[in-house]
């Protein structure tokens, strides 16, 4: 029993990335699943049902690294969430494109990606002061300057799928996403931040071929 409802989810996830979720129906799931859509109905009844289990996937797989008590200190801390946060949207891609049917169909879903945001910018913001103070990134210019460039990171992260399917940049990789995060704090390091960052970050950034 579980091995069929563990298939029905990741059929579910496959077709809800490649077709979108409004495009998906119950039937396309037991297709998918060589399975009635009655069989799949007694594991999940509505499609929604579907939605909600992988949300809450999404969340327990997020957990680890958006607690606001988690230290996470060092730039390369910053650069292995990043890489987390990459393969989620690449998993989940559907999650990250179909935030207003999400909000539509699904409050409790929308919901739950809210608080998810909210932890997540206060953590960025936390560790950009964290590092303001050990003199690694320069002291704010104006009031809250940080927290909204934890806002911005937090927009680059939540619509990189977005804007690689409108733009058709399929090719564009967990590099190409981590150094659009990292250009966003280059003008804020001091020269301390920017040798921490050369020898720390640039290092594995350019092990990797970036496509031409």
């Amino acid at each position: 029993m579980q091995k069929t409802k563990k298939k029905i989810l990741q059929k579910a996830l496959s077709l809800f990335n490649e077709r979108g979720l409004p495009n998906v129906k119950l039937q396309n799931i037991a297709d998918a699943c060589a399975i009635s859509v009655g069989n799949l109905a007694y594991h999940f009844k509505f499609k929604e049902d579907l939605i909600v289990t992988i949300a809450d996937q999404i969340s327990a797989e997020l957990s680890p690294i958006v607690k606001k008590d988690q230290a996470f200190p060092s730039l390369l801390d910053f650069d292995n969430h990043l890489a987390i946060y990459h393969n989620l949207i690449n998993k989940y891609g559907f999650f990250f494109l179909d935030v207003v049917e999400l909000k539509r169909t699904l409050p409790v879903v929308h919901e739950q990606r809210v608080q998810n945001i909210k932890t997540m910018i206060a953590q960025i913001h936390q560790w950009i002061k964290v590092n303001e103070h050990k003199g690694v990134i320069q002291h704010e210019i104006h009031h809250d300057q940080y927290q909204h460039t934890a806002h911005a990171i937090w927009m680059l992260i939540s619509f990189w799928m977005t804007q690689k399917k409108v733009l058709a940049e399929d090719g564009m990789d967990e590099v190409h996403f981590k150094i659009v995060v990292w250009n966003q704090l280059l003008p804020n390091f001091t020269d301390l931040g920017l040798m921490e960052y050369e020898a720390m970050i640039l290092p594995q950034l350019r092990s990797i071929s970036l496509p031409a």
